[in-house]
């Protein structure tokens, strides 16, 4: 029988016409199953349809962040498989209706991606709710989410792919219920455990779902017995703990994040496999278009991108120079279109877009104003977005000081921030940028792709060395390292070691060093091939889909 690869993931992040998706989680696995459909892999995406989605971000006059929620109907955007499912839950049967669409890679192979839909009229309402937001509602919902999630998927990809022998890649805990899905058919834990793998994203406890024991199996009822609910810990249930549990392997998404997860979680081993993100996805048209011409075949073999830092051709350079010229003035543009705040390309531009969550640290850049604006002296502008989830009290308060505190920057800085970020904004400004800028409290950035994404169109970072840019920094070659290694948080510290290297470094190599900024932006191109989804889901093949042996 056909082997083929179960993703299962909470969220998808394939294109702004999905809109099922909110952040780094879903863009990386939307890239994963891209990359997937590049290389020919037999993989199937499994994921849940969110009828209002993320919801779309407004600013209101106060600056306080709105979210609006609009249906998007499944059948505007997706094809219907014909697949009726009756879960058969504690609570009852529940209705769920299976839609796909089809990713074509630059193979001509074809992965399929479904959703799983329980706005069914026969449904309980508490049910049908689980299916209107992605993240949206109380502990009781998400438990609701992941069991259609687990076990709905399981079943849908029974019924759609009856003669393959199935595995399973677990993204994030969310996912642990499809493999106690597996196991209530199959009755044999080895064999489970054989067949899953499992990734682990998140490097704080809190961030992983936990359940208490009796009010999942409630739901779950004979799909979740006694014996294996006690494999999610011995009060509680840990959906992360239950996903280790129940495979063989286990990755953290950087090298970092791994050492981290296994501090987390002890006795168990994680290995290091650092995310990767979908070239033809993330790279600016004109970027692109110059690959092409100058180094052919780039897009089926990324590491020909290596060949960049070599490169002394001037014809290159001048194109090289146009191409990020393309990018920048499309994002001032943008900005000046949206702020009327008169960006100028000829600018250094920093952009900051990412999930707002406080560890993240926005405003780190403006803790000392003064200094920020004598250092600057009309030579910066900034560029940030990212939204907070409507219940994160503290990621919308930060949203709401970050855009104030623009405000009150207006006629001394130009500060931008850009409401509704998207796959779409995401790539403008991760192009159009000439400095990625990202300054975490270390170690809790899991990987920060939105970095790779800007290396891919020659957009050095000047980020703190956690993440991938711990692995990836080359100081002074490629973008700049903020800080040293320091696991604690700091910000008076960590804010002056940014104002030196804007000062000392970044800004002289900008406007003094033409030929230094192009050799670091070459150095940045360079960097991508280690850190594309192709990488990525070549390692997740080689080392857990198909090793030799199993």
């Amino acid at each position: 029988m056909a082997k083929i690869v179960a993703y299962v993931s909470a969220e998808f992040g394939l294109t702004t016409r999905i809109p099922t998706y909110s952040g780094g989680l879903g863009i990386l696995a939307g890239d994963h199953v891209k990359a997937a459909a590049d290389l020919g892999l037999p993989l199937v995406g499994v994921s849940l349809w969110y009828h209002q989605g993320y919801g779309l971000q407004r600013i209101d006059e106060h600056g306080d962040q709105q979210l609006d929620f609009p249906r998007c109907r499944p059948e505007d955007v997706l094809q219907d498989t014909g697949l009726r499912l009756e879960l058969p839950l504690a609570a009852g049967i529940v209705h769920v209706r299976v839609w796909r669409t089809i990713l074509r890679g630059r193979s001509g192979a074809t992965v399929p991606l479904h959703y799983l839909d329980a706005m069914d009229e026969r449904n309980p309402p508490e049910w049908q709710d689980a299916a209107r937001m992605l993240y949206g509602g109380d502990n009781d919902n998400r438990l609701r989410q992941e069991a259609i999630l687990g076990v709905g998927g399981w079943l849908a990809v029974r019924a759609l792919y009856p003669d393959a022998t199935i595995h399973a890649h677990l993204n994030e805990g969310h996912t642990a219920f499809f493999a106690a899905a597996m196991l209530h058919e199959f009755g044999d834990l080895a064999l489970v455990r054989q067949r899953c793998h499992f990734t682990t994203h998140t490097p704080v406890p809190a961030g992983h779902d936990v359940f208490e024991r009796a009010a999942a199996m409630e739901v779950l009822g004979d799909r979740l017995p006694v014996d294996v609910a006690a494999l999610g810990g011995p009060d509680r249930l840990s959906m992360s703990v239950l996903a280790l549990a129940l495979s063989s392997t286990c990755n953290g998404v950087s090298m970092l994040n791994a050492e981290v997860a296994s501090g987390m979680f002890p006795g168990r081993k994680i290995d290091g496999l650092t995310n990767g993100v979908h070239a033809d996805t993330w790279v600016h048209p004109a970027l692109g278009a110059l690959y092409d011409a100058a180094l052919p075949g780039w897009r089926e073999r990324d590491t020909r991108l290596l060949e960049v830092e070599a490169l002394r051709d001037a014809g290159f350079d001048a194109d090289l120079d146009r191409a990020r010229g393309v990018a920048k003035t499309e994002l001032c543009e943008y900005v000046n279109a949206h702020t009327s705040l008169g960006f100028d390309p000829e600018v250094l531009t920093i952009g900051f877009a990412r999930r707002a969550a406080p560890y993240k640290r926005a405003l780190l850049v403006f803790r000392d104003l003064e200094r920020l604006l004598a250092l600057a002296d009309g030579r910066l502008q900034f560029v940030f977005a990212g939204k907070a989830h409507p219940n994160d009290i503290k990621g919308r308060q930060l949203v709401a000081q970050l855009v104030r505190t623009a405000r009150s920057l207006r006629g001394k800085l130009r500060v931008a921030f850009l409401p509704n970020y998207s796959m779409w904004h995401g790539r403008m400004i991760t192009a159009g940028s000439d400095i990625w800028l990202n300054n975490p409290v270390r170690p809790m950035e899991a990987c920060g792709t939105s970095g790779m994404k800007a290396t891919l169109n020659g957009v050095p970072n000047l980020s703190v060395l956690d993440g991938w840019w711990a692995e990836a920094c080359r100081h002074g070659e490629n973008g700049w390292a903020m800080v040293e290694a320091h696991d604690d948080e700091d910000d008076e510290r960590d804010s002056d070691a940014l104002y030196r290297l804007l000062e000392a470094e970044v800004l002289p190599t900008y406007y003094d060093g033409p030929v230094a900024m192009r050799q670091i932006r070459k150095g940045a191109i360079a960097t991508a091939p280690a850190f594309t989804a192709a990488r990525m889901v070549r390692d997740y093949s080689d080392r857990y889909y198909d090793p030799a042996g199993r």
